[in-house]
C-alpha cells in the first residue's frame, strides 16, 4: 500500500501537471455484497485482472474526484459544486477516469513487483455497482482506500480485491507489511532525531554550593560573602536541562564570557 502510494503520487501529478498526494487511509475486509451497497450511483467503476491471480479486481473512484478531476485538467480549479446524482458520466470525464486507472494499475503493478509479480489489464467499466459483481455478494473481499489531495481537490479511489484471488499468497503479503512498518518506523526515528537536532537545550554552569543557616540568611545584605564548598581550582559542573553532563573552566573567549569543557560526565544509571 505505501509503496503504491508513493509511486501513485508522482505518476498522478504528472498526469494531472499538478502536485498531488496520495495517501493509505484504510485496509478492511467485507462481504463483497456490503462494499457495492456503500458505493453511490453513479460510481465510477473499473473492472481488472491481475495474472496470474485467479479472478478480477475492481477500482472505485469517487464520483466528485472525477468531475473535479475534469475541470483542474481543463485550468479549473476543481473546487466547483456538481450534481452527482441524476447524470451519468460524460464521454470526456469516462476517458479522463480511464486514463487515471490505467496508470494507477501500472503502478499497481510496480508496487506488486516486490511481492509477487503481477500483470494488470483493463476489463471494462461500468457506473452501477450491480453490474460489476466480480465475486458472489457473499464472498468476502479486500478494500483498500487511499485519499487523493489536489490543490483543494480531495476524493478517494478504491481498490477491491477477491480474498480467494490474495489468499495464497497473504504469507508474502503480511511479510511485505512488516518490511514497510520497518520503513515507516525508520523514516519516522530519522524525522524525530531531526527534529531534535534544532532543538533548543538550557545549559547552566553551577558557580558552586553552600550551606547557610536561617539565622545567617537573614543577615545577607549587598556585599556579604559567601564561602562556597569547591576551591577557585576545581572544575565547575555544567547541567544540560537539569542532567550533569560535563565538567568545565570558566574564561573568556573573544571577548565574552565561556567555559571550557574539560571531562564528559558518564550518565548515572
Amino acid at each position: 500500500n505505501q509503496m503504491f502510494s508513493r509511486l501513485y503520487r508522482n505518476s498522478f501529478s504528472a498526469l494531472m501537471r499538478k502536485s498531488a498526494d496520495v495517501s493509505t487511509v484504510s485496509t478492511d475486509t467485507v462481504k463483497f455484497g456490503e462494499f457495492l451497497r456503500s458505493l453511490p450511483v453513479p460510481s465510477s467503476l473499473h473492472v481488472f485482472r491481475m495474472e496470474p491471480l485467479r479472478g478480477f479486481g475492481l477500482m472505485v473512484v469517487e464520483s466528485k474526484l472525477v468531475f473535479s478531476l475534469v475541470d483542474t485538467f481543463f485550468g479549473g480549479k476543481g473546487t466547483s459544486e456538481y450534481k452527482v446524482t441524476g447524470r451519468d458520466f460524460s464521454a470526456i470525464e469516462i476517458r479522463m477516469t480511464k486514463s487515471v486507472i490505467l496508470t494507477a494499475l501500472q503502478d499497481f503493478e510496480k508496487a506488486w513487483k516486490q511481492v509477487h509479480p503481477i500483470t494488470t489489464s483493463y476489463v471494462r467499466s461500468e457506473v452501477n455497482p450491480q453490474f460489476a459483481a466480480i465475486v458472489p455478494p457473499t464472498d468476502v473481499v479486500l478494500v483498500i482506500l487511499f485519499d487523493i489531495e489536489m490543490e483543494g481537490v480531495s476524493g478517494s479511489i478504491t481498490v477491491c480485491l477477491p480474498y480467494a484471488a490474495i489468499e495464497p499468497i497473504l504469507p508474502k503479503l503480511k511479510a511485505q507489511f512488516q518490511s514497510e512498518q520497518m520503513e515507516i518506523d525508520q523514516v519516522w526515528v530519522r524525522q524525530l532525531r531531526e527534529e531534535l537536532m534544532q532543538t533548543e537545550v538550557e545549559l547552566i554552569v553551577d558557580l558552586g554550593a553552600t550551606k547557610i543557616t536561617p539565622r545567617e540568611l537573614l543577615k545577607m545584605k549587598v556585599g556579604s560573602t559567601l564561602v562556597l564548598r569547591n576551591d577557585v581550582s576545581d572544575p565547575l559542573q555544567m547541567r544540560i536541562e537539569g542532567v550533569p553532563k560535563f565538567k568545565v573552566f570558566p574564561g573568556v573567549s573573544r571577548g565574552n564570557k565561556a567555559v571550557q569543557v574539560t571531562q564528559i560526565l558518564e550518565r548515572q544509571k
